[in-house]
């Protein structure tokens, strides 16, 4: 199971960002360090962005939305960041 929670920081490149909270990457003086993916609204473009990275949560995200207040293109892209075989549960703002 993939659990996801997204943010919006509203004025980035990479405003939009889903963390994956199903995996701890680290544990150290920043807090958990989880593994995420940072996208603009238009991830699959010639000119946009969306990057795997790691992240702690923390205001620096920006505001939490709920996962169909992400754009088409970021909610497919966090579909496609999972295995088939993987079932995608979306936390409740």
């Amino acid at each position: 199971m993939r659990i996801v929670r997204c943010y919006d920081n509203g004025l980035t490149v990479d405003r939009y960002t889903a963390v994956y909270l199903d995996r701890e990457e680290l544990r150290g003086r920043m807090g958990i360090v989880y593994d995420c993916r940072a996208m603009s609204s238009r991830p699959f473009h010639p000119q946009g962005f969306g990057q795997m990275s790691t992240c702690t949560l923390g205001p620096h995200l920006g505001k939490r939305i709920a996962f169909e207040e992400l754009p088409f293109d970021c909610q497919r892209m966090v579909f496609r960041d999972r295995p088939p075989e993987v079932s995608l549960t979306i936390e409740s703002v």
